[in-house]
Order: structure tokens, then sequence, then C-alpha cells
């Protein structure tokens, strides 16, 4: 899963505090770490300092302190409403909970890892085709690449009811340089256009990987995502107390929609308001980390009679009677899929529906997986004529 939330420069202090010191505060939590090509060139490598994040959210070197361009202001329309200068995106990635569980029981790190590897192929692809900016000219706008991207990761492994999660917060930089000193705001476009796509590359490089690792089979994908075969149904509602919170709360909120409008909410405006839900029932953390909280899980697990032996069983046994998945993907059957969307599509479309029906393949890692989406992906395109939508780094 995937969800978006905008940062605005007026809350610079606060966000870096909350990334760099609430959410490591923790025990068991690990420091925020750099990435991107941008951040390279800047010189940001290794774990995340609260000043220099806080200098990227205020438009600063975060070595030298310059200003990276224009300064982030709000502004105001003609008739007086305020539009908030935005400092950056969090893009919240969050594993399945069989996933999590499975981590929180074994405690193995490998679990950790293939998450890590997930996010990080999802950031990959939107640095490759949605590092852009905007600049106007007479007849309208471009949309130049820009020479990378800049943000860092914070992984957490709890949700704020305690329950196991593993989720990563990335945390994006709306300044990007479109030439050298050229710097410019990040188009937003993509993240708000095609969410579904980087949340769709994530899942697959996650099954996929753990396919590769553990040799575990998949449920089918609901929402976007699938949780493992042979995980128990019982352990995934004791442990998905937060989820269960906000899928309540948003059935309340969809069917005042409803009353009000006299229509179900479309997708997007399904998922605004989850995303709306999220945030206004946001509570503090208890300030527990995994290595407090892994007592009462196994306990919890042992009400049920499960622990992590059994669990991973229960794995092996569901993967061992499996059919073999079938390798390669069928073209009809991804057209098929996008057509129930539309008449034409972009690329990112393609890509969503292809991470819906390709299933994993054991013998490639992550890394190799998502070479391999990229590379599909540029086949359907070319031989469907499918409008890009955007344009590809470097293309």
């Amino acid at each position: 899963m995937l969800r978006m939330r905008t940062i605005y420069a007026g809350s610079a202090i606060a966000a870096a505090n909350y990334y760099t010191r609430y959410l490591t505060d923790s025990p068991g939590e690990v420091p925020g770490v750099w990435s991107g090509e941008q951040a390279g060139e800047l010189g940001l490598a290794g774990d995340v300092d609260g000043a220099e994040l806080l200098a990227l959210l205020e438009g600063r070197d975060p070595i030298n302190g310059t200003r990276l361009g224009r300064p982030f202001e709000d502004r105001y329309l003609a008739n007086g409403k305020r539009v908030r200068a935005v400092a950056g995106f969090d893009l919240t990635f969050s594993a399945p909970k069989s996933v999590s569980l499975a981590w929180a029981l074994t405690q193995e790190e490998r679990w950790v890892r293939a998450h890590d590897k997930a996010v990080a192929a999802a950031m990959r692809h939107f640095e490759r085709f949605g590092s852009t900016t905007r600049v106007r000219t007479q007849n309208g706008r471009l949309h130049p690449d820009s020479r990378g991207l800049m943000f860092a990761s914070f992984r957490q492994t709890t949700s704020r009811a305690d329950d196991p999660q593993l989720h990563t917060h990335v945390v994006v930089s709306a300044k990007v340089q479109a030439d050298p000193g050229d710097w410019r705001a990040l188009d937003a476009h993509y993240l708000t256009a095609f969410e579904r796509a980087m949340g769709a590359v994530y899942q697959s490089v996650l099954r996929n990987e753990l396919t590769h690792e553990f040799g575990v089979v998949w449920r089918p994908i609901v929402k976007g995502q699938a949780e493992m075969a042979g995980a128990p149904a019982e352990l995934l509602a004791e442990f998905s107390k937060r989820a269960e919170e906000i899928d309540r709360l948003v059935a309340v909120k969809v069917a005042e929609f409803r009353e009000r409008h006299g229509r179900s909410p479309s997708q997007d405006e399904h998922q605004w308001i989850g995303r709306r839900v999220a945030l206004d029932t946001r509570t503090h953390k208890s300030g527990k980390g995994a290595p407090d909280l892994l007592t009462r899980w196994r306990d919890e697990a042992a009400e049920f009679g499960w622990d992590a032996p059994r669990l991973v069983d229960a794995l092996h046994v569901v993967a061992a009677e499996a059919e073999p998945e079938p390798a390669g993907v069928r073209m009809d059957g991804i057209v098929n899929e996008l057509s129930k969307a539309g008449s034409s599509w972009n690329r990112a479309q393609v890509v969503w529906a292809l991470c819906g029906a390709a299933r994993p393949q054991a013998e490639l890692d992550g890394d190799r997986w998502y070479e391999v989406i990229e590379r599909t992906t540029d086949d359907i395109v070319a031989r469907c004529g499918v409008d890009l939508g955007y344009r590809r780094r470097g293309a």
C-alpha cells in the first residue's frame, strides 16, 4: 500500500522533528537514510540529520545553507484564498500484514530487507519517470527532466496501535535541479496522477523478493496488495487494529457521501476519504518499540495457538501444495484489464495492470524482477502504441 501526504513549508520545523526525532526515538527503530541522484550531488549520504532535513524542507542547501532557487512562500489568489507553499511529500509504503506478522514472530531480517528492496525499486521508478519540473513558455508549459531527486527514507516497524507493521516514510524534497544551478519545483503530477502505479511496483517487487527468498505463494490481489497464502486469518485480524479502525470510519464517511451526493464516491474520492480519515484519527505512538512489544506479540499469537515455527510451517505447506505459477504475462489479459478503465491508457496504467497480472518468479530476486517490470512495460507500450503520458528521463 502507498499513501501520499503533502508537507508544507510552513510546517518545516515540525516535520523535521517528526521524522528525525519522534519516529526514530522508539527503541529498535533506525535513523533515516538519504537517497536519490540529486542528494548524492549535494553530498547527502548516510544517516539523515535533523538539521539537514530541516534545511531541505526550508529550501536551503543542507550542506552550506544557500538558497536553492526561489524561497518557499505562500501566495494568495484574487479571492483571498491562501495557497500554501509545498516543501515536499511523504510517500508511505506499507507491507501486507502477513509480511509484518512473519517478521514480528520470526525476527528474521530478510523480511525487512525485502521491504527495503521493494521501496527502493518504487523510488527508482519514480526517479526515472516522475523527476521533472515545469517551465512556462509563450506557448504554454514545458516539463524538462530534472537531475534526479533528493529523498530521505525512514523505516518503521510498528503501527499506532502497537501492532507489527513494516512501513517506510519516504520524504521527497520539492526542490529539483533542471540544469546546474537552476533550482525549480518538482512537478508533482506523477505523484498525484500515478500513485497507484508506484504502489503496484512496490507490492510486486516485494512479492517476488519474498517468493525468491522464502518460496512463499500469495493470495489474490485485493485493493492493490496480496497476503501470503497460509497466513492465518485470525492473526491477520488480531494484528490489524489500526486498519480495522480506519476501515470502519471510512465506511461511515462513504455512507455520508452517498447520502449527500446521491452516488458512490469515485476511486479517487474514496482514496481521498481514506487519507482524510487516517490523518484525522492519528494518535501519538506509545513510544514502545519492537523490542518492547515482542513479548506481547508472541503472547497474542499464542492465544490463537500460533508461534513462529507453526507460521513458517504453514507458509511452506501451502507453497508446496500450490500449482506452479505460469511464466510470462499474456498481453491480451493486460489489455482486457486496461480496457475496463477506458479506451486509452498511459504507461503508468500499463505498469499498474502488469504488476497486478504478473505472478512472482522464484528464480528472480527483487532487483531483477523490477527490471523485468520496466522492460515488459516498454514492450507492451511499443506493441500497443500506448500514449506515454509523461517522459522518461533521458529520452
